[in-house]
């Protein structure tokens, strides 16, 4: 088991070892991330769910499941970023953290590495549906306290502005449509999405900045808990009360426990969020949920 999670965790301290002695800087952390983000991860959604049955892959209860929590966590999060009297500009950036998770960068290759490829393939069609369900509930927690006089753009324009978006989707209308590829596009594709991990896991780790995280303890606390153990545990009862088999309900277990998704702190900063918030939601789930996840996984295979 901890030979499959020993690579995701190596590669993602190797992004951090690559910034620290100069391999990757700011603006080519940024390249690369932008590169996976834009090429790589929706080839990775177009070629394996697009180019594979449907059928194989398909979980109706981990798509509701999943789609379900997530709605769950948004309401919980602002909910208490408004108990709490947290300034405006925090409240959509606290609901942000605890419900969008980073499933593509950090939680397809730990599947990849524990449940092989079934279990990707599983969690990509299921997150053709969770990934706009995560990023439509972010885009309007944000635009719900956008300051005063900035300039509005519809939320879905900004949901299907997200290549991954726009891959996932795409995938899924071509696997329904029984789309097959011809040679050449398949084996570029596949070459995309094979860079796709570890160009994910690079960009993360040179991603990941200590000083954005100063005094937010309390808040970061509360979307961690939110986020990496509230989120996978509401997921697993529900699993387990719809009968899901074990492979099944550990996919939808270990989508909905992935850290804040690194996107979040981009899209915060652009919707006049808290940049500094966002960033250490980013930095502080990640590094959390290396523990969790492993506890997570011990439990789902235990």
């Amino acid at each position: 088991m901890f030979g499959g999670l020993l690579p995701v965790f190596l590669l993602l301290g190797l992004g951090i070892a690559c910034r620290r002695f100069g391999l990757l800087n700011e603006v080519s952390a940024g390249g690369l991330n932008a590169v996976v983000a834009n090429l790589a991860l929706p080839a990775l959604f177009i070629i394996k769910v697009g180019g594979s049955p449907l059928e194989a892959g398909l979980s109706l209860r981990a798509m509701a499941v999943t789609v379900a929590v997530t709605t769950v966590a948004a309401a919980v999060g602002l909910g208490l970023a408004v108990a709490w009297r947290l300034p405006p500009s925090q409240r959509g950036v606290f609901a942000q953290g605890a419900l969008r998770g980073n499933i593509v960068y950090f939680t397809f290759p730990l599947i990849l590495a524990t449940y092989g490829a079934d279990g990707l393939h599983l969690a990509a069609v299921t997150s053709t549906v969770l990934i706009p369900a995560m990023n439509l509930l972010a885009v309007a927690a944000l635009e719900a306290y956008r300051p005063p006089g900035a300039a509005k753009t519809h939320i879905a324009v900004r949901v299907l502005g997200n290549p991954m978006v726009v891959g996932a989707l795409l995938g899924l209308g071509l696997a329904v449509a029984g789309w097959r590829p011809w040679g050449w596009l398949a084996t570029t594709l596949n070459a995309l999405a094979d860079f796709a991990f570890p160009g994910a896991l690079l960009a993360l780790g040179a991603q990941l900045e200590v000083r954005r995280l100063r005094a937010m303890w309390r808040a970061l606390s509360a979307i961690s808990a939110i986020k990496l153990v509230a989120m996978p545990a509401l997921g697993w009862w529900a699993m387990r009360l719809a009968g899901a088999p074990d492979r099944e309900l550990a996919v939808a277990v270990l989508l909905l426990a992935a850290p804040t998704a690194v996107a979040s702190h981009s899209v915060a900063a652009d919707l006049g969020g808290d940049p500094d918030l966002a960033g250490a939601c980013v930095l502080f789930t990640t590094i959390v949920s290396v523990a969790t996840y492993v506890g997570w996984v011990v439990l789902l295979r235990g």
